[in-house]
């Protein structure tokens, strides 16, 4: 089974431009993205997919693997989608470029999942909540699992509500998702539904066309950047990182 990793890297984030090249400890973000990916040996190839010259410059300058990509895409999903035309997989793990605090660990469980036979059309990268501060921030992404591991509803809101009772563990979804290439295809064909439209969450589109979204509880923490505070707050763990290694 050929697996691959694919970041996607826009330029023109509208809270943070240029959010790809910011630096952390004297390299670019997507540099730190891209090298804790490759000591995945379950991937066959880790790909940066970007719209933006300057970004391939960057990557083709520290010898990243890097492709362009057209610049209409709605969505990383899309701009994978896109590489997916070019390049052959039987599974696209699709990692966000802005999260530079996924672990190659993680990143194996997932692939391990995907080769365990586990009957799944996509697979979703999770983290225990451990903030009551961030369950309510409806910036968070939440998931409804079931027993058996599968994702059966996303919400900003803190589902499930607990009514009967309090001893349930609240997951939020990490930047990095496996989907079949089927399943990808699927995704960028079909229509966005009503529960997608109403919460926002891109793997609703999954959910409402009864497909099989698996979970993979990751073992590290990871935060995304989204603004200036978020990369100081980044800085400082790589340089703890850093200082222990």
């Amino acid at each position: 089974m050929k697996i691959i990793a694919v970041i996607p890297a826009r330029y023109d984030s509208s809270r943070f431009p240029g959010k790809p090249l910011a630096n952390i400890c004297g390299k670019p973000m997507i540099w730190w993205v891209y090298n804790e990916s490759k000591k995945v040996p379950e991937y066959a190839d880790v790909i940066v997919a970007t719209d933006s010259i300057e970004i391939q410059k960057v990557c083709v300058n520290l010898d990243l693997n890097v492709i362009l990509t057209s610049d209409v895409h709605n969505s990383g999903t899309d701009r994978v989608a896109e590489v997916a035309q070019k390049v052959d997989a039987d599974y696209y793990v699709i990692k966000l470029g802005d999260e530079p605090m996924i672990k190659a660990e993680d990143e194996r469980k997932l692939a391990k999942s995907i080769r365990s036979g586990i009957c799944a059309d996509a697979f979703q990268l999770v983290e225990e909540m451990n903030d009551p501060v961030d369950v309510v921030n409806t910036s968070t992404v939440k998931l409804a699992i079931n027993d058996a591991g599968y994702c059966v509803f996303l919400s900003r809101a803190p589902i499930p509500v607990p009514k009967a009772g309090i001893g349930y563990k609240y997951f939020k979804s990490v930047g990095c998702i496996a989907m079949s290439r089927d399943t990808l295809e699927f995704f960028t064909k079909a229509k966005r539904g009503n529960l997608e439209l109403a919460e926002d969450i891109e793997q609703l589109r999954l959910i409402e066309n009864h497909r099989k979204l698996y979970t993979v509880k990751a073992e590290f923490f990871s935060m995304a950047v989204d603004t200036q505070k978020d990369l100081d707050r980044i800085q400082k763990n790589f340089n703890v990182g850093l200082r222990d290694s």
